[in-house]
């Protein structure tokens, strides 16, 4: 299981872009917002925005409506620069080797899947892939970190949850396996992603997919 930007794809979303919009948008829905802040994740921001909804009274339909405009806008920016997308160093020859031993390849990302699928086409990595769970908030499925995500995708891709490992760069992917009971190797695709998965408690931090490759005797 792997996650997406930043692990097999050099993302190009704009995602301090996301912060912004996303404060801009619950400006007027929240009494302070002094807690939010563009340094978190969007995931932290939209949890945070959804719980306070709730501790104010607002009914579930207006807050799944509200949770339907961020992701519309959120879906905007992630294909703004969607066609620069280029995959990791390494990847395609990792999942490549992954296929020629019929291991299973599954991802799990934040994105929204019409996102997910067309970068992994232009990353030329489309192939590769047994199946995906991703950002959908009709499928039902909580997405990462929620081990919900993780259990769904392996489901899909018909592999025991003991059987399975995930790779990823950021705490939100060690954060579900390690909920999920899955083993995680860390992918430090930057300084910024080794302290997140380092203050969330991974050990297994690698520097990059040849590493990982290494690792696992590929």
């Amino acid at each position: 299981m792997f996650d997406l930007d930043g692990t097999l794809v050099i993302s190009t979303i704009g995602f301090m872009k996301f912060r912004t919009r996303l404060l801009s948008y619950i400006r007027d829905k929240v009494t302070d917002l002094s807690g939010y802040s563009t340094r978190e994740t969007t995931v932290t921001m939209i949890a945070r925005f959804e719980e306070e909804m709730k501790a104010k009274g607002v009914d579930e339909r207006t807050i799944g409506s509200y949770l339907d405009d961020i992701d519309a806008f959120l879906n905007e920016i992630e294909l703004e620069n969607i066609e620069k997308t280029v995959s990791v160093p390494g990847a395609k020859e990792l999942l490549g080797s992954l296929k020629g031993k019929n291991v299973k390849i599954g991802i799990l990302t934040r994105g929204g899947p019409g996102y997910a699928e067309r970068a992994l086409k232009i990353a030329g990595l489309d192939r590769f892939v047994d199946a995906m769970v991703a950002r959908d908030r009709k499928s039902g499925i909580k997405p990462k970190p929620s081990p919900e995500s993780a259990f769904a995708l392996a489901e899909r891709l018909g592999v025991p949850i003991e059987d399975a490992i995930m790779v990823g760069d950021y705490s939100i992917d060690f954060v579900c396996a390690r909920d999920a009971g899955i083993r995680f190797y860390g992918i430090a695709s930057d300084s910024e992603s080794r302290r997140s998965l380092s203050e969330a408690g991974c050990k297994e931090i690698l520097s990059s997919l040849d590493e990982f490759r290494m690792r696992v005797g590929l």
